[in-house]
């Protein structure tokens, strides 16, 4: 018998970005390969693409409504609901999960309110990187007891995603990593024919937070324009800042900036058509936009941090220091200047993004999936599936 899980997540579509890929990737995946999944999020506040299902058919069960909030450099989001904990009590009683994957399990509040209610195994996965919390400093107590040791699993998506959360609660996660489809994102995919004109194209992917880098970008590209006129800058994202992004352009420079709006199915080809990706993000647990460059062999500039170093090296694009225009221009300069280095850089971008499959990705949570379940069907008390003994001498694994 399939096992069934709820993955929590307060991001989901019709709102894009690193989480939504994660849990959409992971979800279909999981699906794939027997393991029952249903996503529970919250309705998006002011959308009309509050959709049952997910482009793979997965079902959405929604609850409450999502508020945009301005947190960490971001705009964070919150479910709010005059009987939000009663929606999320009534939905396991109704649902009987064998386990809960809870994705940033110590936020507010569909996250927090779901691993109070919960009544099977909870496995969270922590995602974000931030320097202080204050709201972590006064409730870290709370917290720590009420959320964090309440979890039977815990992942994190980099050590520096670990860093972040041991600086108010004890916890030991294994690190599972984001990924990248592979498959989809490749070489050998198609550019769009209408950046085909002889320009080099400069790509920067990210939602219009003011920790994602864009205005520094624009800035930077004017630089890289009093070298070479030859170059425009294609921009992918949206946000509630992009009214205040697009004033910020040089009149001079407008035909060559190229606001293309959230873009989802098509992304691939906006990176195969691309000479040199650039992100000057200045805070990152991991670089979701990173791998998805490296996996359609392309050259990287980007802006030094504590996610990034866990995965960009110095074989596949340059880091420079964060808010120094210059070196982030002279380094998308001398990319743009080399054949060779473009082609080398996208060449061992491609191999490392391989480490990054979301196939080996899934079967590693599904694997920890079957762990924790094994351990807690042990337990006194839990009445949820059987789970098979294994024989690895005889090469037996989980189905996945």
């Amino acid at each position: 018998m399939p096992i069934k899980v709820g993955m929590v997540s307060e991001y989901y579509f019709p709102l894009l970005g690193g989480m939504t890929e994660h849990v959409y990737n992971v979800s279909r995946r999981l699906a794939t390969r027997g393991i029952q999944v249903k996503v529970i999020s919250s309705n998006v506040l002011g959308s009309r693409e509050n959709r049952s299902r997910d482009p793979s058919g997965t079902e959405i069960i929604r609850l409450g409504h999502g508020v945009p909030l301005l947190v960490n450099g971001s705009v964070g989001r919150i479910t709010m609901g005059l009987h939000i904990r009663k929606e999320i009590r009534d939905m396991l009683d109704r649902e009987h999960f064998d386990l809960l994957h809870i994705h940033s399990p110590t936020v507010f509040t569909l996250p927090v309110y779901t691993l109070l209610e919960a009544d099977c195994p909870c496995i969270g996965t922590y995602h974000t990187y931030f320097d202080r919390s204050i709201l972590y400093r006064m409730l870290k107590g709370v917290l720590q007891k009420r959320a964090v040791d309440k979890l039977d699993g815990q992942i994190a998506v980099s050590r520096s995603s670990i860093d972040a959360m041991r600086r108010y609660f004890r916890l030991e996660p294994r690190v599972i990593p984001n990924g990248v489809d592979t498959e989809v994102f490749t070489p050998s995919t198609p550019p769009l024919e209408h950046f085909r004109d002889g320009k080099k194209n400069l790509l920067f992917v990210g939602r219009f937070d003011p920790r994602n880098g864009l205005g520094f970008m624009l800035e930077v590209f004017r630089a890289v324009r009093k070298r070479r006129s030859d170059v425009r800058l294609i921009v992918i994202g949206d946000g509630p800042f992009a009214f205040y992004y697009r004033h910020r352009v040089p009149k001079e420079l407008d035909k060559d900036i190229h606001f293309e709006g959230q873009i989802w199915r098509e992304r691939p080809r906006y990176y195969a058509s691309c000479d040199v990706f650039c992100s000057p993000v200045t805070k990152a647990s991991f670089g979701v936009t990173l791998v998805e460059a490296m996996a359609a062999g392309k050259p990287i500039v980007a802006t030094e941090n504590t996610g990034y170093r866990e995965v960009l090296g110095p074989s596949e694009g340059i880091t420079v220091p964060r808010g120094d225009t210059n070196k982030f221009a002279g380094a998308v300069l001398s990319i743009l200047d080399r054949d060779d280095l473009r082609r080398s850089m996208g060449e061992n971008g491609r191999r490392k993004s391989l480490r990054y499959s979301w196939n080996r990705i899934a079967s590693e949570i599904a694997d920890y999936y079957f762990e924790v379940l094994e351990g807690k069907n042990a337990a006194p008390g839990y009445h949820g599936i059987s789970i098979p003994a294994l024989n690895p001498a005889a090469g037996e694994t989980w189905p996945v």
